[in-house]
C-alpha cells in the first residue's frame, strides 16, 4: 500500500486512525468527510509528506490537530482546522495558529473551530493573510468560553489576527464574543457573501456599506444589536455619493433573531433644531441592486433604507411599522429614526418590482395599507399567523398582476373585499385556519384564471357562493376541517353539491 496515493474513509465510524497509516508517504488525498466520530488526527502526520488534499468536512467529533501538521505546506485542501480547548491534545500535543500560518498552499474552503478569545500563543503574525488562494473562510469561536473576565481588547485582538487575504468571496464569522469587530473587514474589496451569525455581545457592527462586491449579507442572533450602521444618518454625503457606494452590489440581505434592533442608522442624538439644519434636502439611500429581504424575529425594528429594486420581501414576526415602512406612508416613520427628509423619495412608489410578499407572525398587523395598490408586478402574496388582520383593503384590486394569494391562520379576517373580483390572473387562492371567515363574495365568479381553490379550517364558513359555478379554469377544489361546508358540499346530497359538481377534482375532508 506504500504506493496508494487516494484513501476514502469517508463515513466510517472510526474515533482514531490506525498509526500505520501516516508510513503512506505517497498518499496525496485522504478523504474523511463525515467520519463525525473521529476524534483526532495521527499525532505523526507530518510524516505524510505527499499530502495535497485533507478533507474533513463534517468531522464534528476532532478535538484538535496534531502538531507538526503545518510542516505539511504543500497541502492545498484542508476544509477544518479545529483548535484544541486546552494546548495539549492525546500524545503528540496540538498545532496552533503558528502552524496554520505555514500552510500557504491552502485553496477554496477554510473554516476555523473552537477559536479562542484570547491568543495564547506569541508570534502568530497573521496566519491567514498570506492564504491568496482562499475563496471562503468560516471562523467559529469556541462558545462555551468563559468570556467574562477576558479584557474587550484581547477579544478584539483574537480577530485582528485573522485578518485574510483581500482576494476571499466568502466569509463567515460565527460565536465571537466581543462588543465590535476588527478594523479588517473594510479591506474585503472582494467579498460577495458575509454572514456573522451568533455574536451574542456584538453592539456594533464594522462599515460594510461601501464593500464594492457584497452581494449577501446576513446576520443572524445579534442579540445586542440595536443598528446596522453607526452613522446617524447620510448627512455627510452627496446624494449622488450615497448613490454610488451604498451597498452597490447588495442582492440579498437577511436579518434575523435580532430582538433589539430598531433602524438601520443610530438616532439622533442631537436637539431637534440642529438635526433638522444638519438634514435638510437629503433624501434616503437605496439599496441599488437589492432584489430580496428576509426579516425574522426583529420586533423592534421600525426603519430601512428604500429598495426600489426589490422583488422578494419575507417579514416574519416583526413589528407593524416595517410593514408601514414598506410603502409610502411609511416615509415619516423613517424620518424621525434617521433625520432625513424623505419627501422627494416618497413621491412614487419604492416596490414597484416587488413580484412576492410573505407577511407572518405580524400580531398587531391589522389591516394592510392602502398603498398596496401601487403593487402592480406582485404575482405571490402570503398572509399567515397575523391575528388581528380584520380586512384586506379594497386597493388590494389593483393587483392585477397576482397569481397566488394565501390566507393563514388569520384568525380575526370575517371576509374577503369585494374587489377581489379584479383579480383577474388569480391561479390559486388559499384560506387555511381563518375561523372567523363568515363567506366569500358573489364576486368571484370573475376570477376566470382561477384554478385551485383550497379552503381548510374554516369552520365558520357555512356555504360557497353562486358565483363559482362561473369559473371556467377551476379544475381543483380542496376543503376541510369546514363542517357545515363539508355537508353542504358532499357528493350528489349537499346542497352546495350542483355549485361545485363541474369541477374535475374534488377533495372534501
Amino acid at each position: 500500500m506504500k504506493h496508494l496515493r487516494y484513501l476514502d474513509l469517508s463515513g466510517n465510524l472510526m474515533e482514531r486512525l490506525p498509526d500505520w497509516m501516516v508510513g503512506l508517504s505517497n498518499l496525496e488525498t485522504l478523504d474523511l468527510t463525515w467520519c463525525d466520530r473521529l476524534v483526532e488526527l495521527p499525532r505523526d502526520i507530518k510524516k505524510m509528506i505527499n499530502l495535497r488534499h485533507l478533507i474533513l468536512e463534517g468531522c464534528w467529533g476532532l478535538s484538535g490537530m496534531p502538531r507538526g501538521i503545518g510542516e505539511l505546506k504543500g497541502v492545498r485542501t484542508l476544509n477544518r482546522f479545529v483548535f484544541s480547548e486546552s494546548n495539549c491534545l492525546g500524545r503528540g500535543g496540538s498545532a496552533g495558529l503558528a502552524e496554520l500560518g505555514t500552510l500557504n498552499e491552502l485553496r477554496g474552503h477554510l473554516q476555523l473551530s473552537k477559536l479562542r478569545h484570547v491568543v495564547s500563543e506569541s508570534n502568530v503574525g497573521t496566519p491567514v493573510m498570506d492564504k491568496q488562494h482562499l475563496h471562503e473562510l468560516e471562523l467559529w469561536w469556541n462558545s462555551g468560553e468563559d468570556i467574562n473576565a477576558v479584557d474587550e481588547e484581547d477579544i478584539i485582538k483574537s480577530m485582528e489576527v485573522l485578518q485574510p487575504h483581500s482576494n476571499l468571496k466568502r466569509l463567515i464569522v460565527g460565536q465571537y464574543g466581543g462588543v465590535r469587530f476588527a478594523g479588517w473587514f473594510s479591506s474585503l474589496i472582494n467579498i460577495v457573501y458575509l454572514r456573522l451569525a451568533d455574536c451574542k455581545r456584538c453592539h456594533h457592527l464594522p462599515p460594510l456599506d461601501h464593500l464594492p462586491s457584497l452581494k449577501s449579507l446576513i446576520l443572524f442572533g445579534l442579540e445586542k444589536l440595536e443598528c446596522i450602521s453607526e452613522k446617524e444618518s447620510s448627512n455627510s454625503m452627496s446624494d449622488e455619493m450615497m448613490r454610488i457606494s451604498f451597498f452597490p452590489s447588495l442582492e440579498h440581505l437577511h436579518i434575523q433573531h435580532c430582538p433589539v434592533l430598531k433602524g438601520w442608522w443610530r438616532a439622533h442624538t442631537h436637539n431637534s433644531a440642529s438635526s433638522s439644519s444638519s438634514t435638510e434636502n437629503l433624501s434616503l439611500p437605496s439599496f441599488p441592486s437589492l432584489s430580496r429581504l428576509i426579516i425574522f424575529g426583529c420586533p423592534k425594528l421600525t426603519s430601512m433604507p428604500l429598495y426600489p429594486n426589490v422583488e422578494d420581501i419575507y417579514l416574519y414576526e416583526s413589528s407593524v411599522k416595517v410593514v408601514d415602512s414598506l410603502f409610502v406612508r411609511g416615509a415619516s416613520d423613517i424620518t424621525h429614526d434617521v433625520g432625513v427628509d424623505v419627501s422627494a423619495s416618497s413621491s412614487s412608489p419604492h416596490i414597484s418590482k416587488l413580484t412576492q410578499l410573505l407577511l407572518k407572525g405580524i400580531e398587531d398587523l391589522a389591516s394592510l395599507p392602502e398603498e398596496i395598490s401601487n403593487l402592480t408586478s406582485l404575482q405571490h402574496l402570503q398572509i399567515r399567523d397575523c391575528s388581528n388582520l380584520a380586512s384586506l383593503p379594497e386597493e388590494i384590486s389593483n393587483l392585477t398582476s397576482l397569481q397566488h394569494l394565501e390566507i393563514q391562520d388569520c384568525s380575526n379576517l370575517a371576509s374577503l373585499p369585494e374587489e377581489i373580483s379584479n383579480l383577474t390572473s388569480l391561479q390559486h387562492l388559499t384560506i387555511i385556519g381563518c375561523s372567523n371567515l363568515a363567506s366569500l363574495p358573489e364576486e368571484i365568479s370573475n376570477l376566470t384564471s382561477l384554478q385551485h381553490l383550497t379552503i381548510t379550517g374554516c369552520s365558520n364558513l357555512a356555504s360557497l357562493p353562486e358565483g363559482i359555478r362561473g369559473l371556467p379554469c377551476l379544475n381543483t377544489l380542496i376543503i376541510g376541517g369546514c363542517p357545515v361546508l363539508s355537508e353542504r358540499c358532499k357528493k350528489e346530497t349537499g346542497e352546495d353539491w350542483f355549485k361545485i359538481a363541474h369541477i374535475p377534482h374534488i377533495d372534501i375532508f
